[in-house]
């Protein structure tokens, strides 16, 4: 975690100094992942709802504590001394309570609380996700830039024959067409160059926006075989298994069922009584014309009691609720069975490609052992005079081929295995273990 800090501070630029923070900084798999999980918009975003969460579950328990309020209904009285709005004309007046008995209250805050586990669930999941994301996006950098590299070996090869080509037919030992058609060769080859450069720039851009780099931030990737620290289990059945029971959307989606559940309860708690402990205690004065109408006089009043609130006649309205409750309940199983069954697939599709890719690997392989090793025979007879250029031209561009595939193969199975550990809800592990 040291490095991962040390990187940030290189990479927050210097005020005023603006040409000296536009530095090409090198990125490995593992640092994009973790600058992504640490100051991402979109995780911010989570880790800021789980807390409006737990406030609402914070504010839920505060109303069960005692409540005390002081006040003055101070006022000019003629006639009999009358209640305005409740408030009974005094100098002074305390008012007290505090619920001892609720049961919806308490089946509110059993729903809360599994609303912050499900937000917390949720911000985990959105972790996978952004983990899962930003690294299926920086081995399509990193892929790019190995492509790169060999098409500028590839051009630069191509550039090596035209001048061979151009000495020989001054010679007379080639056509001038020749000439031509290697400079074709090199053009095709520095098309599909630039072709990757451009896709190299927009990947960039892409992964620099996922990290919240500011554009006079410039990146280029490690180039490395790891893509993480964590070993993917290839029994077929594991895979399925934990992706079907350990993600952290199914515990999310999980939750919510619980908090659903203890809606339904509130909702019928509404059929139950409900106690209170209350008390008041009033300063009255003599102007508001109490002795005037009441056989007796006291400045000092108060009461202290408890209050019982029984339900008679609800309506349908207890019904109601309960029923939107359960449909809401029965909404979250079926998108529970859903999402297993999409993150189960999700699973086997990657162990499948992870099975395909890793039996195409060898072949892949021994096409780049053949296609060097024909390049180097045809290399020979070309020095020698006893091949034509095409067959050059056709040997190195079967070994470009070649090592690109092998290339291609090996970043399928890295996406592969992310994916992998995606479905299984471990991919975060993966980059922080």
């Amino acid at each position: 975690m040291n490095k991962l800090l040390v990187f940030l501070l290189l990479l927050t630029p210097c005020p005023g100094n603006a040409a000296e923070s536009s530095i090409l900084h090198t990125i490995s798999l593992q640092e994009s992942v973790q600058i992504a999980l640490n100051q991402s918009p979109e995780m911010q975003l989570a880790r800021l709802e789980v807390d409006l969460m737990a406030n609402g579950l914070a504010r839920l328990r505060s109303e069960r504590n005692l409540n005390v309020h002081a006040g003055s209904g101070l006022g000019a009285t003629e006639g009999i001394p009358q209640s305005i709005s409740g408030a009974t004309p005094s100098v002074a007046q305390l008012t007290l309570s505090q619920p001892l008995l609720d049961f919806a209250r308490q089946g509110h805050i059993n729903q809360a609380k599994e609303l912050v586990k499900a937000e917390e669930y949720s911000a985990a999941a959105r972790r996978e996700l952004t983990a899962y994301r930003v690294g299926m996006m920086y081995l399509d950098f990193e892929r790019a830039a190995w492509n790169i590299d060999r098409l500028e070996r590839e051009l630069n090869h191509f550039e090596q024959i035209t001048k061979v080509v151009q000495a020989r037919t001054e010679e007379g030992r080639e056509i001038p067409l020749a000439v031509t058609r290697t400079r074709l060769d090199s053009a095709r080859a520095r098309g599909r160059l630039q072709s990757w450069q451009t896709e190299y720039s927009l990947l960039e851009a892409e992964l620099r926006t996922s990290l919240s780099l500011g554009i006079d931030q410039h990146l280029q990737p490690h180039l490395s075989d790891s893509t993480g620290s964590r070993e993917v289990p290839l029994a077929k059945n594991e895979v399925r298994t934990r992706a079907g029971e350990d993600h952290p959307e199914l515990a999310a989606i999980s939750a919510r069922i619980n908090a659903q559940r203890y809606q339904v309860k509130a909702a019928l708690a509404g059929r139950l009584p409900k106690l209170d402990l209350v008390g008041q205690y009033a300063l009255l004065a003599r102007f508001n014309n109490y002795d005037a109408y009441f056989q007796s006089f006291q400045h000092h009043n108060w009461q202290a009691g408890i209050a019982l609130q029984i339900p008679l006649f609800t309506g349908r309205g207890v019904a109601e609720r309960v029923a939107r409750a359960r449909l809401e309940e029965r909404k979250l199983e079926l998108q529970q069975q859903s999402k297993r069954s999409d993150l189960e697939l999700a699973g086997f599709r990657a162990y499948q490609a992870l099975q395909e890719v890793n039996r195409g690997s060898d072949l892949s392989k021994l096409e780049l052992e053949y296609a060097r090793q024909n390049l180097d025979v045809i290399l020979v007879q070309f020095e020698e005079g006893r091949i034509a250029l095409d067959d050059l031209e056709s040997a190195r561009l079967l070994e470009s081929t070649a090592l690109g595939g092998l290339m291609g193969a090996g970043y399928t199975i890295k996406k592969a295995r992310l994916t992998m550990l995606y479905a299984m809800g471990e991919i975060v592990d993966a980059f922080t273990d």
